[in-house]
């Protein structure tokens, strides 16, 4: 008898114990009806989502959850690993009906369980829909992938749970675009000497899409640096190129550099896409000191990946206008000298002559003195007391004949000429006035003027 009782105690409570163990049954469905995930065709600007339908059948009594992860990874037919951020997922509000869902705002898939669902604490049935999307801005690679997802639902507490595996399949065709066009006219640039800015400078527009996480490079090229009509090329350094845009990310050239025939990398970046700005300017001291003329060249832009390389040629125009003038810096009282007495030391004024010329022509310059150097009386000082000296900076170009102090001379004539290719040229005079024993005493001026004449 006591057997017997012992026996059904036994069974009492293995009926218990299964009592409270709920029964769990996962089904997935794509919306569209298919047998997988199948997110299709990835194309920039076009909606690529899709839907999976979750349902959970329970008996009730224990509260569960379902989770989602990525158990093997999205790969294409090269075997390049998917970047899983390209693939988000979100839950569909109130697709629910009872429960709590997760996933409200969209999240990269990942490899570790994602909470998609809890249910009530009566663990009740329920069905609930999850959206996928894909990110074209961030696909590292193109091709036919395929991966594969895992749905699990468990109790709360441990014990039950059931899992299903869904495929997934998306196709990514590279749509690669890209542009490298003049600013003001599509296939060319002009630039001049007063464009030493990016204000005023043009410039060449490069923009690119549909990269998929490749590191993208583009190049400038010269195939000889501009010349004009007589094939003089201009000095590299007086032409000046820099980028700007991009939000700094990816510019080579942030700084005016001098341009070069050597092909030289100007950004560098993994972007999906990107546009920036190559300006093009004179340099705003060596520009107008080249012969005058318009200056031409041809450019070549190159933009290239691991995958794809595309050229652009771009014509550079340079205009140097004719340049040919004469600057003086007289000392702020002129030449000029006061209160000079018969036992005054030599006192000497300085004139600094500048000749900025581009027209690679010979030219002199002439020196005038109206009369002789004399005092508010009217009395004149003698010629050999009053002498000039024109002085050539070592290196200099161009010559005079008076290295050494010589007298004035009333009238005009030549202090310097240039050298045989017209280049610019400073240099200074210097007058010296030396006090003699018949000299007049008093305040002296002299009336000098200056002139430059092509040859």
């Amino acid at each position: 008898m006591m057997k017997s009782v012992f026996f059904l105690v036994i069974l009492f409570f293995l009926g218990q114990g299964s009592a409270f163990s709920a029964t769990l049954n996962l089904v997935v469905n794509s919306v569209d009806g298919s047998n997988a995930l199948r997110l299709g065709r990835v194309v920039s600007g076009l909606d690529n989502k899709k839907e999976l339908r979750i349902r959970v059948s329970s008996d009730g009594g224990t509260q569960y959850q379902v989770f989602q992860r990525v158990v093997e990874p999205v790969v294409n037919e090269k075997g390049e690993t998917l970047d899983l951020k390209a693939i988000e997922t979100a839950a569909a509000l109130g697709s629910n009906s009872a429960g709590t869902l997760y996933l409200q705002n969209a999240e990269g898939l990942t490899f570790s369980d994602q909470l998609v669902y809890t249910s009530g604490r009566g663990g009740e049935s329920d069905a609930f829909t999850i959206a996928y999307a894909v990110r074209p801005d961030l696909m590292n690679a193109a091709g036919n992938f395929s991966g594969k997802l895992a749905f699990t639902v468990r109790s709360a507490g441990g014990g039950n749970q059931d899992q299903v595996l869904m495929n997934v399949y998306l196709d990514s065709t590279a749509d690669w675009k890209t542009s490298v066009t003049g600013g003001k006219l599509a296939g060319r640039v002009h630039i001049k000497d007063i464009d030493t800015t990016d204000k005023t400078a043009d410039f060449v527009k490069v923009s690119f899409s549909g990269n998929m996480g490749k590191e993208v490079r583009v190049y400038q090229e010269f195939e000889n640096l501009p010349q004009d009509a007589a094939a003089q090329e201009i000095a590299a350094d007086a032409v000046r190129f820099f980028a700007a845009g991009s939000s700094g990310q990816g510019i080579r050239v942030v700084d005016p550099s001098p341009i070069a025939r050597a092909k030289t990398l100007i950004y560098s970046a993994p972007k999906p896409a990107d546009d920036f700005l190559v300006y093009f300017m004179m340099d705003p001291v060596k520009g107008p000191l080249q012969a005058a003329g318009l200056y031409a060249a041809k450019m070549k832009f190159t933009v290239e990946t691991d995958d794809a390389r595309q050229e652009f040629p771009i014509d550079l125009e340079c205009e140097v206008p004719p340049v040919f003038a004469m600057d003086m810096a007289f000392p702020p009282e002129g030449v000029s000298f006061a209160n000079v007495l018969p036992i005054s030391p030599p006192v000497e004024k300085e004139v600094t002559v500048t000749v900025r010329t581009n027209l690679r022509k010979p030219y002199q310059v002439t020196q005038g003195l109206a009369s002789a150097l004399a005092n508010e009386k009217g009395s004149e000082v003698k010629k050999e007391y009053f002498t000039f000296q024109v002085q050539v900076a070592p290196g200099g170009r161009g010559h005079t004949k008076f290295p050494e102090f010589a007298p004035m001379q009333v009238g005009e004539y030549p202090v310097f000429s240039s050298d045989s290719q017209g280049d610019p040229a400073r240099f200074k005079v210097v007058y010296r006035l030396q006090g003699y024993t018949q000299m007049s005493g008093g305040n002296y001026a002299a009336p000098i003027r200056f002139s430059v004449n092509q040859n």
